[in-house]
């Protein structure tokens, strides 16, 4: 009987303790980003751009000179980029990237154009974002020659 007592308050104390420290364990999961985001034409960067979760909760800003420092809860995999003029770029984040090089595409007007022609035109200039890459690498704009990121088309 008094064997049982004991067993049943160890269970309890180690439930409480777990309930307790796991709240701890988690706080610690996140990991510092840094890069750069530049536009596709111009290679230029492009300061006070919005940087978000999928959930649209903001991490941070750019600085006047393209450059962000933030911190990525655990778990995320994939940011959004947003400026006014620009498409939201939407990125999927590689496990071992902790420096990223984002080039933004310009907002275009399509006057009567079909939706599917202007999302044929969009990817057409998407597919060359990896080349355009390259071109900033071998301008200095950026540390990479090749981008440690997805880029994610979305249709309109």
């Amino acid at each position: 009987m008094r064997c049982k007592i004991n067993l049943r308050l160890g269970m309890r104390l180690l439930i409480l303790l777990t309930i307790y420290l796991i709240p701890f364990l988690s706080t610690g999961q996140t990991r510092t980003i840094t890069g750069k985001v530049i536009d596709e034409f111009e290679l230029t960067t492009i300061p006070q751009v919005r940087i978000q979760n999928r959930d649209t909760v903001q991490l941070g800003t750019t600085d006047m000179n393209g450059n962000f420092k933030i911190e990525l809860p655990a778990g995320t995999e994939q940011l959004q980029f947003s400026f006014i003029g620009f498409e939201l770029t939407t990125v999927q984040i590689l496990n071992n990237c902790d420096n990223l090089e984002i080039i933004m595409m310009l907002a275009s007007s399509y006057d009567f154009m079909t939706m599917k022609t202007v999302n044929r035109k969009r990817y057409k200039r998407f597919r060359k974002l990896n080349e355009r890459h390259q071109e900033a690498f071998e301008k200095g704009v950026f540390k990479s020659r090749t981008p440690c990121v997805t880029y994610i088309f979305s249709k309109n």
